[in-house]
């Protein structure tokens, strides 16, 4: 166990050193969300709607768009330096591969939301409104887990095809469905007294994202077979 967890952290470590080596992937992704929210913010405005309404909407269409150009890199790195085999053969069990890079797309996309949501905030103007960041925060974070778990095994079949990049979003928004409506709720909820009906969608992300790491640290030998 102890080997295996060593293989997962130095591909995790290999790969977070590379995000901060070329920062312009980081900030180019970043970016690209700020001027989502600035954006969408902006027409939300216009339309006069609540910040109750408004700010859940915003922050995950925001989140999974950019998070489309973060988890497209996951493996677009080896891929394009030819060095994707040596990786596979150096750790040996390909489920290890799946979790550092899982453990490295949540990593971004936590730093990427502890960016924007509080611009967002400013953006939207919901400095005078009252939010529950004991939901708040666990739907942030289970939200990112299923984005960065879908994202991961989805840019490993794909990455080795033709129209990989073509493939991956189309691929993604499907299976995100679920996902993006259980924490839209919940980050919607956050603004209002919890109920129930919020329970139950924190208790299907939770469910959600453990199938969706357990299944492909199982079957990754298939997975990057494309």
């Amino acid at each position: 166990m102890g080997k295996y967890l060593n293989k997962v952290f130095l591909i995790y470590w290999k790969d977070i050193r590379d995000e901060v080596r070329s920062f312009d992937n980081l900030l180019s992704t970043i970016l690209f969300g700020v001027m989502l929210i600035f954006i969408f913010s902006f027409a939300f405005q216009l339309a006069d709607l609540d910040v109750e309404q408004a700010f859940s909407a915003i922050l995950w269409v925001s989140i999974f768009f950019s998070s489309v150009l973060a988890i497209q890199r996951s493996f677009a790195k080896e891929e394009e330096n030819n060095v994707l085999d040596g990786l596979l053969l150096g750790t040996g069990d390909r489920g290890s591969i799946f979790l550092a890079k899982f453990l490295c797309n949540l990593t971004i996309l936590l730093i990427f939301e502890a960016v924007i949501t509080p611009l967002l905030w400013i953006f939207i103007g919901a400095s005078g409104v009252k939010a529950s960041l004991g939901l708040l925060v666990p739907a942030l974070f289970l939200g990112s887990w299923g984005l960065a778990a879908i994202g991961t095994m989805l840019n490993g079949m794909t990455v080795q095809l033709p129209a990989a990049r073509l493939l991956f979003p189309i691929l993604l928004f499907p299976l995100m469905v679920p996902v993006l409506v259980a924490v839209i709720q919940c980050t919607a909820a956050a603004f209002a007294a919890p109920g129930e009906s919020v329970a139950a969608w924190l208790y299907f992300l939770a469910s959600f994202d453990l199938l969706f790491v357990i299944v492909p640290l199982l079957l990754f030998d298939y997975i990057l077979e494309g």
